[in-house]
């Protein structure tokens, strides 16, 4: 893909994700982080998982019987909002939580890129 493609989501800037902007690409989405002075760029191969989570994150790791949700890098206010949950296969954190402004429309642009990239485990 080259350098200046338009991306194929935007997520608007909100209270909820720290008026930080997400955005998904056909080969990559970027998580504008501003207390890490960085934006997070994980390429679609690299997704391992990718999906909703309802508010309320330490609930919901006793919920869950998978373990990848202990822990998490939370970019914005996750804790308090529906947020997604992105798995990653590598990083010293494997798991990132952010909460775009549409939740579901996030995951199933982030599934389609999956797909087109050949990383078919799209759960």
């Amino acid at each position: 893909m080259g350098a200046f493609e338009p991306p194929l989501y935007v997520s608007r800037r909100s209270g909820a994700s720290l008026c930080q902007e997400y955005r998904i690409y056909g080969d990559r989405i970027e998580l504008q982080a501003w207390a890490l002075f960085h934006t997070i760029v994980i390429p679609a191969n690299e997704i391992l998982e990718v999906e909703v989570r309802p508010p309320v994150v330490f609930a919901d790791l006793f919920r869950r019987s998978g373990s990848w949700n202990f822990l998490a890098l939370k970019i914005d206010l996750a804790d308090i909002c529906r947020h997604v949950a992105v798995r990653r296969k590598s990083g010293f954190i494997k798991c990132i939580r952010f909460t775009p402004d549409h939740p579901e429309d996030f995951v199933r642009g982030c599934k389609s890129i999956m797909l087109a990239v050949g990383n078919g485990k799209t759960a």
